[in-house]
Parts: structure tokens; C-alpha cells; sequence
């Protein structure tokens, strides 16, 4: 049995910009792009464990090259440590999953300075009883690149981020 504050899907803290079936036009560019990339790399065969081509001209196009690898292996930890199946649906889904607002307050969270990361954690992304998460590190990886790209998730006190011009050629 249960325990009485048992929560298989936690509801997204008050401080969240992100919430399960938000639509994706009210997010900003980093947003969409880091769902948009998520959901892109959950199509691929073999677990997501090849960075899709079409994830990498996107990268190429914000000059970060390696961007699509770090989708692929956080997809790949995802698939590896989440027992259940995810809620990570097709690329043109016009709203967020709970699975999606889990990721990306924890990408969010890592971006963030004096953020605490593992309240963000969602525990069901836990893999041991110890607090380990394998989807940790690709997960802080692809924080500090999008980061360095100039892609802040979450921003609270950042108006929406506008698209680059070049990314709607590539993304549609």
C-alpha cells in the first residue's frame, strides 16, 4: 500500500514557469527548442541512442555542434532510468506533458544560479535509493551548453525569448 503522501505525478512547484498541458506557444525559444529537441531524439530507433541528423543542423544552426549528442544521451539515461514509459509524444503535440514540465525544471534548475537542482529532481528519475540519478550528468551537460548558446530555461524575470531567424527554416 501506499503511503497517504504518495504523488506518482508531482504537481510543478509555485515558482514554475512550466506546468502539464501548458501550450508550447506560451514558452519562450529555449523552451520550445529544448522539448522540440527532446521529442525529435525520443523518435529515434535503438532508444535515442544516435543523435538525430535533424537535431544536429539545429544545433549547427545556434553554433553548438555537439548539441545533439547531449539530447541523445540524456534521452538514453531518461529511457534507462524511468521504469515506466514516458509521456514524450510526437514533435508537433501543441502542449507540454508531464513528463516534459519534469525535464525541464530540472534543466531549468541546473541553469540556474543558487537554484537547489535536486528538489527539481523529480524522484521518479531517481535510480537508487541513495539519490544517484544517471540522468544527472547529461542533463547538466546539456544545461551548460544550452547555457552557452545563450539559452536560459525558466527565466522568471525574462520575457519570452524570441526565435532566431534561422530556426524556423530548419524546424519546419
Amino acid at each position: 500500500m501506499r503511503p497517504a503522501k504518495y504523488h506518482p505525478f508531482p504537481k510543478s512547484s509555485p515558482q514554475s514557469r512550466f506546468h502539464a498541458d501548458q501550450p508550447l506557444a506560451e514558452l519562450g525559444f529555449a523552451e520550445q527548442f529544448a522539448v522540440w529537441c527532446l521529442r525529435v531524439q525520443w523518435r529515434m530507433p535503438e532508444e535515442g541512442k544516435e543523435p538525430s541528423v535533424l537535431l544536429q543542423r539545429a544545433f549547427d544552426a545556434l553554433d553548438l555542434p555537439g548539441g545533439a549528442a547531449l539530447v541523445a544521451e540524456l534521452a538514453s539515461a531518461l529511457t534507462r532510468t524511468v521504469p515506466r514509459p514516458l509521456s514524450i509524444p510526437c514533435p508537433r503535440w501543441r502542449v507540454l506533458t508531464s513528463d516534459e514540465v519534469r525535464v525541464l525544471n530540472f534543466i531549468a534548475a541546473l541553469q540556474r544560479q543558487g537554484a537547489n537542482p535536486r528538489a527539481a529532481l523529480d524522484p521518479s528519475f531517481m535510480a537508487a535509493p541513495c539519490g544517484a540519478s544517471p540522468i544527472w550528468a547529461p542533463a547538466q551537460k546539456l544545461a551548460l551548453a544550452l547555457s552557452a548558446a545563450g539559452l536560459m530555461l525558466g527565466s522568471a524575470h525574462a520575457p519570452a525569448s524570441p526565435f532566431p531567424e534561422v530556426m524556423p527554416r530548419i524546424l519546419h
